[in-house]
């Protein structure tokens, strides 16, 4: 377009375009409200089976976003381009992309990507998957299929694509600032809003008064109820928004606690799902008129053609694309494992004969090759067991009905019946021939099972087969060799046509021979493997970071996630003012990964440089308006760091203290505040058990005092990764010790890097557990809101790594003193079994039998370090050639024994014989030099075995007389208790 695009300019031509897509243009709604989804337009009219298609600007209010003008995109009001498209039409992203077009955004200029965010909004009962859509790295708009509102599950579903108009205009117009930007009429934006904003602000964040928003929120609901009473919907949800708009007020205001949220979630929520049932009954009532007769879309299923396979003797390729929409990050990699499992698994049991499978995808697709798969199953012949012979046969030996009827159900001729001996009885079986079926045949029935036994964590629907997957399927290709193999799954067809890139506006790609895939993928720009994928960003990444004389650390997490990103990956690098560089490179380093994704680069000094490297899903084509688009991206995200870093830093870190009494940590078990009251009475206790210095404990009760003040801090808030890191840098900046900083930065850490941290860290895991495991919030299944199997390991890790022996049940005990709620021993000890499941798989994964596992803990489960001490002793022990004759010697004194329900006193005096009293002395000796530890006791037991040999060679143990018996029992008790805190040995193989 040769003229830049006003903000105005934009909102028409966006309008007019989905109006010439069948959309209807409503106006803004006049209530304030946090984003389009709120307007009945969408909320409302998605409910029920009606079809609607609508556009509209909404302005959005978020107090909290606000920033009195000073950040260049983050306002209090912002403005949403807002469409609901009801039913899905089958091609929604492809209609999205080309309204950007119609606004000057060429796909093959920018770096337009699809990045998994699943919406939610709690206070309308009402949730969505999707993706924000990325322009140059900046989200420009939420692409939502809405699966439920006001607690209603949504039939049909639609979908919901809400454009941030601001950061697009932003971008079109290349200022920096939303500002700086052209409104319309020769009025910038500056000039149309910014008073209002910083007005808005003031009030948001500095006038507003808390107490009577409170009343002013009681009686709004109150109205919302008696509206819903006399069933009028519209006003009742009007009521409802407005409550919404006055808790994000309260919100920004630091009124809202952790309780408190919830239970104003759920009042909210309660008043969405009777206006939305309201809604629904009237519109039924009202014969949903919309319909004209046709209750939905409906979708095309298809009929499966018949299997039409050209014959061929040689083996073929066989091919499976299953094209998507895409997929999550996390979904891409779980759908290829399930697939690697399940793929060889079915060919298996479908008698499928093959050479080698490939299975490999990208965002957009995933793809099963199969080389060398043979054109047919091979014949089949069994043997059927049937009736007994003497009810298949009566006395003349003719076939009885039973015999009959076996044989027809077999599909064989009762003559060819045969009688079979199985030890001393007669059964008629029969040989059941079964000629083997085409591989097309076969494949195209149980291809349709394959990609239903595809799970993922989220699932959605949007058609009306109901199927769930992780994202719309779109086109399925199925080929043996050069033949398609028919099937409909989820209203799509299978067929020979792929779809390319994205930037390319996804041209169809005909796979003539499935032979050929991958040539044709490549020769489009897709690296269909992950492996390469990875291997080519890796590459090109440190080059570019090279150049600026940096290196990028390893971060697989982050490689991981950018790899299942993109189909053509094309690293580039961008930079920003060395004036962030001031600000710490932990916050800088989360921006860019978390937020954007960017790998950050580093001077050999392990220095922060301002560069980064981020990577496009495309090729190098315009590269310069990517970079320019990506870099203004990062300037606006660091710009509100440097807000938030700002403001805290103009606090001293106890300053925070109070306001963590707002934030609850459990209803039962108080305010966070109260959890670090907690904390400063049970870190000494922690201290004196590792037997720290007086200068120790000081340092680490100072820590915990101040340990949670940063959750309180505005960077925090916006960036909980960096709690603890936060907590230590404005710790500095407050004065405290270095040691001080240390312990509270390095506290959410699986190994503490200090003494000090160490205490910090396990009473803080040490409360959490018992609090948490007493007020009946164990994790259940694999629901673990709290992180408790995460605490649990961190215990155990920091232990370890610190080589610490730390009595796990005195310590529960003291943190379950401290605590405002009820915890018994059995409390204690089911917290104690939890943390006892995750140190038995830390062991196994240390490579230790589940027998030393299960030895160790019998007798160590409360001190992780200890225990693996004493496993790594134990499994090294049983690795050497004599253990098994040890082990056998110490089993024969504990298998006479362990029937005694008495434990004898030893009369070392009344022994007489030569064997009793060669086994008494090394015993005394062995005993003697027990240290407690697992090595010890071998090397005793090695000079324990003769004894104990020829003891049970010459004496009998169990004399008749009573005194004798119990005397000879008191030694082998002895002798086997020698392992006594060390590990159970009868739990061993072979004992």
């Amino acid at each position: 377009m040769s003229d830049t695009l006003t903000f105005q300019d934009i909102i028409l031509k966006l309008l007019d375009y989905w109006k010439t897509q069948g959309c209807l243009v409503q106006q803004p709604y006049n209530v304030q409200i946090g984003a389009g989804t709120m307007n009945p337009a969408s909320v409302l009219r998605v409910l029920g089976p009606e079809p609607w298609n609508v556009v509209y600007v909404e302005p959005s209010i978020r107090p909290d976003d606000g920033r009195f003008g000073d950040n260049p995109n983050r306002m209090q009001m912002h403005h949403q381009l807002q469409v609901i498209l009801k039913p899905d039409p089958g091609n929604p992203q492809e209609l999205f992309l080309k309204s950007l077009e119609a606004i000057g955004i060429d796909p093959r200029r920018h770096d337009i990507r699809f990045v998994e965010d699943n919406w939610e909004s709690p206070a309308l009962g009402a949730w969505g998957l999707g993706w924000e859509v990325w322009l140059d790295g900046q989200e420009i708009t939420q692409f939502t299929y809405f699966q439920q509102a006001g607690g209603v599950t949504l039939d049909p579903v639609s979908v919901e694509i809400t454009y941030g108009l601001d950061r697009i205009a932003l971008a079109l117009q290349g200022v920096d600032s939303v500002w700086e930007m052209a409104y319309g009429a020769g009025i910038s934006y500056e000039n149309v809003l910014l008073q209002s904003e910083i007005e808005h602000c003031q009030y948001y964040f500095n006038v507003a008064d808390v107490d009577s928003i409170r009343q002013i929120y009681d009686t709004y609901e109150q109205e919302a109820k008696r509206c819903v009473e006399a069933g009028l919907v519209i006003p009742a949800h009007d009521y409802n928004l407005k409550c919404s708009h006055l808790f994000n007020v309260l919100d920004t205001r630091g009124a809202i606690g952790v309780t408190e949220r919830a239970n104003y979630f759920r009042r909210m929520r309660g008043l969405a799902r009777q206006v939305s049932e309201l809604y629904v009954a009237q519109r039924e009532e009202l014969g949903f008129p919309l319909l004209n007769g046709d209750k939905a879309q409906v979708v095309a299923l298809g009929r499966p053609q018949e299997v039409k396979v050209t014959p061929s003797e040689t083996p073929q390729c066989f091919l499976l694309e299953i094209g998507s929409e895409e997929l999550p990050v996390s979904d891409l990699d779980s759908a290829l494992s399930q697939l690697k499992t399940a793929v060889p698994t079915l060919l298996k049991n479908a008698r499928l004969t093959y050479e080698r499978i490939e299975i490999d995808g990208t965002p957009r697709r995933l793809a099963v090759q199969v080389h060398g798969l043979l054109g047919r199953q091979p014949d089949l012949e069994t043997i059927a067991k049937g009736p007994p012979a003497d009810r298949a046969f009566d006395a003349d030996g003719n076939p009885t009905k039973a015999a009959i009827g076996f044989a027809r159900g077999k599909g064989v001729d009762v003559a060819d019946l045969e009688t079979v001996e199985e030890g001393d009885k007669r059964y008629v079986s029969a040989v059941v021939r079964e000629d083997g079926r085409p591989a097309a045949a076969v494949l195209a029935e149980l291809l349709p099972d394959l990609i239903a036994s595809l799970k993922f964590e989220r699932s959605m629907r949007w058609n009306q087969t109901n199927v769930s997957y992780s994202r719309p399927l779109r086109w399925i290709v199925a080929l043996f060799g050069t033949d398609v193999i028919p099937f409909s799954y989820a209203g799509v067809t299978s067929g020979r046509t792929s779809r390319g890139l994205r930037p390319y506006d996804s041209p169809d790609i005909v796979i003539d021979d499935a032979r050929s895939y991958g040539g044709i993928m490549r020769m489009n720009g897709i690296v269909i493997s992950q492996q390469k994928r990875r291997e080519q960003i890796t590459a090109v990444s440190q080059k570019l970071a090279a150049e600026m004389g940096g290196t990028i650390p390893d971060d697989p997490g982050l490689l991981n996630e950018v790899t299942n990103l993109v189909e053509k990956p094309t690293p580039l690098r961008g930079r920003f003012s060395k004036r962030y560089l001031a600000l710490p490179a932990e916050v800088l380093v989360a921006v860019m990964r978390k937020h954007q994704r960017y790998f950050p680069v580093y001077n050999d000094k392990n220095e922060l440089l301002p560069y980064f490297i981020a990577v496009r899903n495309g090729d190098e084509k315009h590269l310069n308006f990517v970079v320019n688009g990506n870099e203004h991206v990062l300037k606006a995200r660091f710009a509100d760091a440097e807000f938030f870093y700002g403001k805290d830093s103009q606090r001293q870190l106890a300053d925070f203290l109070p306001e963590l009494d707002m934030l609850t940590f459990q209803a039962e078990l108080g305010s966070m505040l109260d959890k670090v009251h907690r904390l400063e009475k049970l870190t000494p206790t922690i201290a004196q058990m590792l037997d720290l210095s007086e200068e120790e404990t000081e340092t680490a009760v100072r820590a915990a005092t101040l340990s949670k003040a940063d959750l309180a801090s505005n960077m925090v808030v916006e960036m909980t990764s960096l709690q603890g890191i936060m907590g230590g840098h404005y710790a500095k900046r407050s004065g405290e010790s270095d040691a001080v900083s240390e312990a509270i930065a390095g506290q959410y850490n699986a190994v503490s890097g200090s003494r000090p941290g160490l205490a910090l860290a396990l009473a803080d895991r040490l409360d959490s557990l018992a609090g948490l495991f007493a007020a009946g919030l164990a994790p259940k299944g694999s629901n673990d809101p709290f992180a408790l199997r995460r605490a649990a390991l961190h215990l155990i890790e920091n232990l370890m790594a610190h080589e610490q022996p730390f009595d796990l049940r005195a310590a529960f005990s003291a943190a379950a003193d401290l605590l405002p709620v009820p915890c018994d021993e059995s409390v204690l000890a089911e917290v104690l079994g939890f943390v006892n499941g995750r140190l038995e798989g830390v062991l196994r994964d240390l490579g230790h039998s589940a027998f030393v596992v299960k030895a160790i803990l019998a007798e160590l489960d409360h001190d992780p370090y200890k225990a693996s001490r004493v496993a790594d002793a134990l499994s090294a022990a049983i690795a050497e050639p004599d253990w098994p004759e040890l082990l056998d010697a110490y089993a024969r004194c504990v298998r006479i024994t362990r029937s005694q329900t008495e434990t004898f006193t030893l009369n070392p005096v009344a022994f007489t014989l030569p064997a009793e009293r060669q086994l008494l002395a090394a015993y005394q000796q062995a005993a003697a030099e027990q240290d407690g530890t697992m090595p010890t006791f071998v090397a005793t037991l090695r000079d324990l075995k003769p004894a104990i040999t020829q003891f049970f060679d010459d004496v009998l143990v169990m004399d008749e007389d009573t005194a004798v018996r119990h005397n000879r029992l008191a030694l082998l008790q002895h002798i086997s208790a020698l392992t006594d805190g060390l590990a159970d040995l009868s739990e061993l193989e072979g004992f």
